[in-house]
C-alpha cells in the first residue's frame, strides 16, 4: 500500500513537473450531481445604489476613468461581479453632459428608471428615453449617451460582460470623432408586433432598439386578463421581431407582473435571472431565504435555485424588469427547468 502510494506520488510529481495531471486525482466533490455556482442570492436596495450615484454625481466625471461613464455596478458576494454571465449597473447623466461614444464586443442593455430629456445614440440612431423603455446596444455598435433636459437621467446596464470576459473576446474602441453623427432613421420603436417587413435577398431589415413603456405596458394589462404562467405571473419576453429570437444572442430581457396578492409557483432552473422592482413590492423565495424587495431594489436568482414570487400588496400590482441569460444555455443544449419533482429540457 505505501509503495503504491509512493509510486503513485511520484507519477504525479512527473507529470506536474510537466503541466500534465492525472485523472485519478480529481475528487468526487468536482463532480457534483447537480449544477453549482459560486454566485449567491442577493439584494442590493435602491437606497443604497441611488445614494451612490448622488455622491457621484458631484465628485465623478462622466470622462472619469477608462470607460468614460460614470455608472456603478453590481457586486455578488460571491464573486467579483454581478454573476458569472451578466453584469448590471446604474448609470446617471446630468444635463448638458456627453458621454463620449465607444463600441465593445459586450452587448449592452439599458433600462430607464428616472428623467427626462436624455437619449442613446447607437449607430447614428439617436432614441430619446422615458420610464420603462428598453434601449438595445448590440455588440461592436457605436454608441454615446447625452442629455438635453433639465434634470439628471438614471438608467439600469446590463451587459454579458462577465461572459465574454470568459471567453477571452473582450475589445474596445473609443469612437474617432467627438460625436456620433444622427442618421435619419424610421421610426422603429417598440417592435413590428405580430408582422416584419418583406425585404429582398440583398435588403437589410433594421430591426428595433427601442421598446417603448407607452406600448409594453399597454401589452403587459391585456396579457394579464387571461391565464397567469404557473411560475412567472403575466410575463412578457422581448423579442427580436425580424429573427423570432430572444432580446440579444446572449441575454433575454422580460417584464413581469405580479397582480394583488399573487403568488407563483415554486421551479428551478440552469439559468440565472437578475431581477428590478420597477413597481410594487414584493418577497422572492430562494432556496427557502425570503428575499423582501421594494421598487428600485435589484435581486439575483443563482442558477439551479427553488424560487417563488409573491406580491404583498393585497390591492397593487408588482413589476419586476428581469434578465437571464437562457440563450447562451440553450444554444448550447443546456437550458432545463424542474418542478414538483419533474424535470424536462425547456425546448
Amino acid at each position: 500500500m505505501n509503495e503504491k502510494g509512493n509510486v503513485t506520488d511520484e507519477l504525479n510529481h512527473f507529470l506536474r513537473e510537466r503541466q500534465l495531471e492525472g485523472l485519478w486525482n480529481i475528487q468526487s466533490a468536482e463532480r457534483p450531481y447537480d449544477p453549482k455556482t459560486t454566485v449567491k442570492p442577493y439584494i442590493w436596495k435602491w437606497a443604497h445604489v441611488h445614494e451612490g450615484l448622488v455622491q457621484a454625481r458631484d465628485q465623478i466625471g462622466v470622462k472619469s476613468g477608462a470607460v468614460e461613464r460614470r455608472v456603478i455596478y453590481l457586486v455578488n458576494p460571491g464573486m467579483h461581479d454581478t454573476s458569472h454571465t451578466i453584469h448590471v449597473a446604474f448609470q446617471l447623466i446630468q444635463p448638458g453632459e456627453v458621454a463620449p461614444p465607444h463600441r465593445h464586443t459586450m452587448a449592452a442593455i439599458r433600462f430607464i428608471l428616472h428623467g427626462k430629456g436624455a437619449y442613446t445614440t447607437v449607430e447614428g440612431r439617436k432614441m430619446v428615453m422615458e420610464a420603462g423603455d428598453l434601449i438595445l446596444t448590440p455588440q461592436w455598435t457605436w454608441h454615446e449617451h447625452a442629455n438635453e433636459g433639465d434634470e439628471s437621467m438614471i438608467w439600469m446596464d446590463v451587459l454579458d460582460l462577465p461572459l465574454i470576459q470568459a471567453l477571452q473576446v473582450i475589445s474596445f474602441e473609443p469612437y474617432p470623432g467627438e460625436r456620433i453623427p444622427l442618421k435619419d432613421y424610421p421610426d422603429l420603436s417598440s417592435q413590428y408586433g405580430m408582422t416584419r417587413p418583406v425585404a429582398s435577398s440583398d435588403e437589410e431589415i433594421v430591426p428595433p432598439l427601442h421598446y417603448r413603456w407607452r406600448d409594453t405596458y399597454p401589452s403587459l394589462r391585456r396579457l394579464a386578463e387571461g391565464k397567469p404562467h404557473p411560475f412567472e405571473g403575466t410575463a412578457l419576453a422581448y423579442m427580436n421581431p425580424v429573427t423570432g429570437g430572444s432580446t440579444l444572442p446572449t441575454l433575454s430581457c422580460w417584464i413581469q407582473m405580479l397582480g394583488p396578492g399573487q403568488r407563483t409557483q415554486v421551479h428551478r432552473h440552469t439559468s440565472t435571472s437578475l431581477y428590478h422592482a420597477f413597481r410594487g413590492s414584493g418577497t422572492t423565495v430562494v432556496n427557502g431565504q425570503p428575499i423582501h424587495w421594494e421598487k428600485g431594489d435589484t435581486f439575483v436568482v443563482p442558477l439551479w435555485h427553488w424560487h417563488e414570487h409573491a406580491n404583498r400588496s393585497s390591492n397593487e400590482e408588482a413589476i419586476l424588469y428581469s434578465i437571464n441569460d437562457i440563450p447562451v444555455l440553450k444554444a448550447f443544449g443546456l437550458y432545463r427547468e424542474e418542478c414538483q419533482g419533474e424535470s424536462h429540457l425547456g425546448l
